[in-house]
């Protein structure tokens, strides 16, 4: 579990410092706020229960 741990904290810091700088500079806040606005209206349609999606099945 502390390996995992520690490799989850590796990649969030790796995406805050070198991932997110490149996409707000490629594409502009007002987009970056678009697509949360987006995201945050989908959430509302979302299924709460993955598995209860008929793709989902097993």
């Amino acid at each position: 579990m502390t390996v995992l741990m520690e490799n989850v904290r590796h990649h969030v810091e790796e995406e805050e410092q070198e991932g997110f700088p490149d996409v707000r500079k490629t594409m502009g806040r007002n987009r970056l706020s678009e697509l949360g606005e987006q995201m945050e209206s989908a959430k509302t349609t979302a299924p709460s229960e993955p598995h209860a999606v008929p793709s989902a099945e097993r």
